[in-house]
């Protein structure tokens, strides 16, 4: 069964997936783990139990260092935050954890999905984090030791028209129970509520677990954290409410 502390797991080798994927890199410092995010000049605190300053003063030293221009922290909602806050972090956008199997939709969306990272139109920051996508295929060029968790399968989606318009794109991650965990999906502001969000968790899900589509009756469970505004969408898709947490900014 997904539990809060699994869906965290993910995330967390999510964000080490794109650091080392962009060139960044992975330490800890007292009981803080940091992943360097350099496509986006972002560091990134993942789930600290008891974050103290003893931690937190040499991470975000260290990110002064490397240029980080964005500090994000990730916190189960019943870890203690008192430190974090006299650091400077503030509240940003409650997260909500949500799991289940997909269900697929009423209306399918007329256009197509595809994995891949050929996407002319990504640039910047975009472009560099498409790599997360090959880090799994060429394990030997991230440093890091077999098995380690950022090295599982990672497949991007795109969402095109039918007359070739890039709309919405998606990425999901092979979690250890074998789930998928979904990121950084988006649509744009243009087609929303065309059902191409549901055809993305539909497309990335038949194609890392059935890419022949020969067993109607499969299914896999999908892991996501939620923004206030994303929640109702993931349970329209049959993702059940895990629990809360807790994402910061340092001012």
């Amino acid at each position: 069964m997904t539990t809060i502390s699994f869906a965290q797991e993910a995330l967390s080798h999510w964000h080490q997936a794109v650091a080392i994927a962009t060139g960044g890199k992975l330490f800890t410092t007292h009981g803080c783990s940091w992943a360097w995010q350099p496509a986006r000049a972002r560091l990134v605190l993942l789930f600290p139990a008891h974050a103290q300053e003893a931690g937190l003063r040499p991470g975000l030293a260290e990110g002064t260092r490397l240029g980080a221009r964005r500090v994000d922290a990730w916190v189960n909602s019943g870890a203690p935050s008192g430190p974090l806050e006299a650091a400077g972090f503030y509240d940003a956008a409650q997260i909500s954890w949500h799991a289940g199997e997909l269900v697929g939709p009423e209306e399918p969306w007329d256009g197509r999905v595809r994995l891949g990272t050929d996407i002319p139109e990504a640039v910047g920051p975009d472009a560099k984090e498409l790599q997360v996508a090959n880090l799994w295929r060429d394990p030997a060029t991230a440093g890091l030791s077999a098995g380690h968790p950022a090295l599982r399968r990672v497949e991007q989606a795109t969402a095109r028209t039918l007359e070739g318009d890039l709309v919405g794109r998606a990425f999901a991650q092979q979690a250890f129970g074998g789930q998928l965990a979904i990121h950084g999906l988006a649509v744009s502001p243009a087609h929303r509520r065309l059902g191409i969000g549901s055809a993305l968790l539909n497309g990335l899900a038949r194609g890392m677990v059935n890419p022949l589509g020969l067993d109607e009756e499969s299914s896999i469970e999908l892991i996501a954290a939620a923004s206030p505004r994303s929640a109702p969408f993931f349970e329209a898709n049959g993702m059940r409410l895990l629990g809360r947490g807790r994402h910061l900014v340092l001012r």
